[in-house]
């Protein structure tokens, strides 16, 4: 997998978000609806749990939705937070714990799924975000670099603990890369989903709508 360097992120200051095609957004979700579900919400055969714990805080499941990669429906992701949140802006500043997470629907290589996140990045943080949180991202793009790919049913986990203001991430419940400082880091990886250039459709699904469908 591509690791991600002081110049790689420097670079992404300096270039902002002119410039950088977009290799794939999130698609149509059938999700959470406005009230919180009661009991797994199964998108695409893989089901996600109406509430977690992290840092032995209860979450509520915000939303899910199917994410593509190069155009090809590739994962199916999940936003958990304290509170029910209807809008980016209110998910995005929700503070306390929180969880991202993504089970992987097809084989795809790690190399392709750092590309995109990093694209995505691009897209739709700003640029003082990015240069802030440098040391993050390169443990976030380093994190599976000992594998070539995701093959079905592995499941990526992202938690923020408030306690220790860290990102942790696991795969299939094993600890993988180093814990990211910072709860602006979580919030900016949420954007990868969430951010402005997002389709509209992506949003939706992670914020609850369960009409949410492919623009």
């Amino acid at each position: 997998m591509s690791t991600f360097t002081r110049r790689d992120c420097m670079g992404l200051a300096l270039t902002g978000l002119a410039g950088w095609p977009v290799l794939g957004h999130a698609a149509d979700a059938p999700a959470a609806s406005s009230a919180a579900p009661t009991a797994p919400v199964e998108i695409e055969g893989f089901k996600f749990e109406p509430s977690a714990t992290v840092a032995g805080k209860p979450l509520l499941l915000n939303g899910a939705t199917v994410s593509l990669i190069l155009s090809v429906r590739t994962t199916v992701v999940a936003l958990y937070l304290p509170h029910k949140q209807t809008t980016p802006e209110a998910a995005l500043a929700e503070p306390g714990a929180k969880r991202l997470c993504f089970y992987s629907m097809r084989e795809v290589s790690a190399k392709d799924l750092s590309n995109t996140f990093l694209d995505r990045l691009r897209q739709n943080a700003a640029s003082e975000e990015i240069a802030a949180n440098f040391i993050a991202i390169a443990q976030f793009g380093s994190a599976f670099s000992n594998r070539s790919k995701l093959v079905r049913g592995d499941f990526v986990v992202m938690d923020f603990n408030p306690t220790t203001n860290l990102t942790e991430m696991t795969l299939n419940g094993q600890k993988v890369g180093d814990a990211m400082q910072g709860e602006s880091f979580f919030r900016m990886l949420m954007k990868i989903w969430m951010g402005p250039k997002v389709r509209p459709a992506t949003r939706r699904g992670l914020l609850g709508d369960s009409n949410a469908t492919a623009a």
